[in-house]
């Protein structure tokens, strides 16, 4: 009897797995030799790789550059730091009077309404503060170095009611730690993405199920590393209208007025845009029902609300509370070199926000692409008209 029967599965599934694997990358090469090398678009395509194939180069030297300067700056940070925690003590009154108002600034919602007095490195804050911000900004005067004791006689108060130092809309500049942030920094993100191979290197020799769970945060560590987006971004939960931004302009060789005369009625967008199949607008105009072509055909309707009208320069809108995919849209009108520029600014929350948008992208159905190509059927519709008979 075997004492190691699951090795001799394995042994024994090897060739075919290998074989499997083999034959894989066989059809993926020649696929990619048959798409690259083909007699009628292959030069265009080995065009289009060569082109983003030298951007790529590009973004990775200037975001190797970016890496390393941000790295250097803050280790030199991180020393200065070092430097203001344990010889900072020798500062004068005159210094520590300026470090305290500035730490105010993070703690009190109201900084000008207290009044500080620094003598022989003892604090004494004077006048009003709000009871909740109160004892946060004590400790943190508390732990600036050079302070020996903080005398606290400013008068708390529970609102800002009946207090004219305390009035208007303040606000504390408090520090959000890195990771809180809704952009990182370089290093953190190099930092991070470190840390979620390391995770998912790590998750090899733990049981199935918990690998899975390791394996799966390690994944969404890396994702908001590479994409520098918040996870209600990334994943469009919680994310409202605004998990991705799309922007296009174009010129078009006509006055604002013939391009307004199009664009501010857009039921006949089904004129020069194939994907939209009707649009129904409501007797005052405000709210449009829309019915457009989706990814494989499919019809997505969703109803949209005007939120402005400049006449002949701009038009808004955003999609109405409860549609599938979230929206809010801009479209501007400026005269440029004789003409118009056209500029369409989008944002919208697709399935599974940005990573549903990115997987769309992979899949051909592109929102960039498809809005410059609109832009430029506007363009073609309206110089053909111009042109005479």
């Amino acid at each position: 009897m075997n004492a190691f029967p699951e090795l001799v599965i394995e042994q024994r599934r090897s060739p075919v797995s290998r074989a499997v694997v083999t034959a894989g990358a066989g059809v993926c090469a020649g696929a990619a030799v048959a798409y690259l090398f083909d007699p009628v678009s292959g030069r265009a395509r080995r065009a289009r790789l060569r082109d983003r194939t030298t951007h790529a180069t590009h973004e990775v030297r200037d975001g190797l550059g970016v890496l390393s300067r941000d790295m250097s700056n803050r280790g030199r940070g991180s020393a200065a730091a070092v430097r203001y925690r344990f010889m900072g003590r020798a500062a004068d009154d005159r210094v520590l009077h300026e470090r305290v108002r500035a730490e105010l600034g993070s703690y009190v919602s109201h900084p000008h309404s207290v009044e500080v007095h620094v003598q022989d490195r003892r604090v004494t804050l004077d006048g009003d503060v709000l009871a909740a911000e109160e004892r946060q900004a004590r400790r943190a005067v508390q732990r600036i170095p050079g302070v020996k004791r903080v005398h606290a006689h400013w008068t708390p108060h529970q609102d800002a009611e009946g207090v004219p130092g305390l009035q208007g809309a303040g606000r504390r500049r408090e520090p959000v730690p890195e990771l809180l942030q809704q952009q990182w920094s370089p290093t953190a993100r190099f930092l991070a993405g470190t840390a979620a191979a390391c995770i998912w290197a790590m998750a090899h020799g733990l049981p199935r199920p918990i690998s899975w769970v390791v394996r799966g945060g390690g994944a969404v560590l890396a994702a908001r590393a590479a994409t520098n987006l918040p996870l209600r971004r990334l994943t469009g939960i919680n994310a409202g209208r605004q998990a991705v931004d799309v922007t296009a302009a174009i010129e078009v060789d006509a006055p604002v007025e013939r391009i307004w005369e199009l664009v501010s009625d857009y039921s006949g967008f089904a004129r020069f845009m194939p994907d939209v199949r009707e649009v129904r607008r409501s007797a005052d105009g405000r709210l449009s029902h829309w019915s457009i072509t989706g990814p494989a055909g499919v019809p997505i309707r969703f109803d949209a609300e005007e939120t402005k009208r400049e006449e002949g320069r701009e038009i808004a809108w955003k999609s109405t509370e409860g549609q599938l995919i979230a929206h809010t849209g801009a479209l501007r009108l400026n005269e440029a070199n004789g003409g118009t520029r056209v500029q369409v600014h989008l944002t919208y929350n697709p399935v599974a926000g940005a990573a549903g948008h990115a997987v769309a992208t992979l899949l051909g159905a592109n929102p960039l692409r498809k809005l410059q190509q609109d832009l430029m059927r506007l363009k073609s519709h309206v110089e053909r008209e111009r042109q005479p008979v």
